[in-house]
């Protein structure tokens, strides 16, 4: 299972460069940068990257198509592609913060994606694209300087009609935030949209993303962890009625604004809610804890394998070096070799 890591939207090029270098010699497969409405442009940040690194592969998520026309997308990413030599990835999704500060609304989000996906796919140097969908139109589209190996283009996919378009065109799909049951849970379905459009698991590349908290301090990584719940999948029932029960669902959707609160403050304390109950959280939708925890998340992780996962993609937080140090020392002995 290939281990991929996230890094902070707010790291500069410079300091993606030196993490990225020291992910590539740790054996990692690939560098995300994340694209938050106030960070820097994901794909300007990589280019430092691109240029210094040799083997490990790079690229932003999320984009949408919501702020950016796949054009223009296209043209970005072969841009990054090209300076790479060819190991550029994308994750291309739904609507994120960056909708609310341009003051978009969030309509159409499984046919933009789609027709986004679908213009990314048919770039080629060799012949125009002329794509004409219900949402988004390129004509005579070639661009003949793509002569790189293609990027890897990722949807974002969890929820059923997303999960259904993404089995239909997608190469690759990484599921978000998943707790061990849904993630499975998903898998399965994923294989049922497989078979509905005459393609097998062996078609595609799963990835999750999964948060990173693990730190020499237990007590600090559990406090990280809660400060940071807000993000895991925006609280989302869905993602929680695999462990919690319907009221502990309901109490948290209720209260979602407060777990807000703590993330934009900084704090680990989460007003109004049951310490049990964001215990559950933080065990269920992150990989928090001291060293100690590490044998856990690793048997977590080789049951994800297990399940058919091929990806692993780490959200890191805190010091980033420190922790691609121990992923490298601990977990890719274990799930790359």
């Amino acid at each position: 299972m290939r281990i991929d890591v996230i890094l902070d939207p707010d790291l500069s090029p410079q300091a993606v460069t030196e993490l990225g270098l020291l992910a590539e010699q740790a054996g990692l497969g690939a560098v995300w940068t994340s694209n938050y409405p106030n960070s820097r442009d994901p794909f300007i940040n990589l280019c430092p990257l691109a240029l210094s690194s040799s083997r490990i592969r790079l690229g932003p998520l999320v984009v949408t198509p919501y702020e950016l026309h796949p054009y223009k997308i296209s043209k970005a990413l072969g841009s990054l592609n090209e300076l790479c030599g060819g190991r550029a990835n994308i994750l291309i999704g739904g609507p994120t913060g960056v909708n609310a500060f341009m003051g978009m609304d969030t309509a159409r989000m499984v046919g933009r994606v789609r027709e986004c996906m679908e213009i990314l796919q048919g770039v080629s140097p060799d012949a125009p694209l002329n794509y004409k969908g219900d949402i988004f139109q390129t004509w005579g589209y070639q661009p003949r300087w793509m002569t790189d190996e293609p990027p890897q283009i990722y949807v974002g996919a969890n929820k059923e009609q997303m999960l259904m378009m993404a089995a239909g065109v997608a190469d690759n799909i990484m599921l978000g935030d998943t707790s061990p049951e849904r993630l499975e849970r998903s898998l399965q379905q994923l294989d049922v949209n497989l078979q509905s459009h005459g393609r097998t698991r062996a078609d595609v590349q799963v990835s999750a993303l999964v948060a990173w908290h693990v730190k020499d301090d237990a007590g600090a990584s559990v406090k990280e962890a809660k400060s940071q719940l807000a993000l895991r999948g925006m609280l989302d029932t869905w993602y929680l009625d695999s462990f919690l029960d319907e009221a502990e669902c309901q109490l948290v959707a209720a209260n979602r604004n407060k777990f807000f609160s703590a993330y934009k403050q900084g704090s680990h304390v989460i007003e109004g809610v049951p310490d049990s109950i964001v215990a559950k959280l933080v065990d269920y939708l992150t990989m928090s804890g001291g060293p100690e925890s590490l044998d856990r998340h690793i048997a977590t992780l080789q049951r994800y394998q297990a399940a058919g996962l091929d990806q692993v993609a780490i959200k890191l937080h805190g010091d980033p070096h420190a922790a691609i140090e121990t992923i490298g020392e601990r977990l890719v002995p274990v799930l790359m070799l």
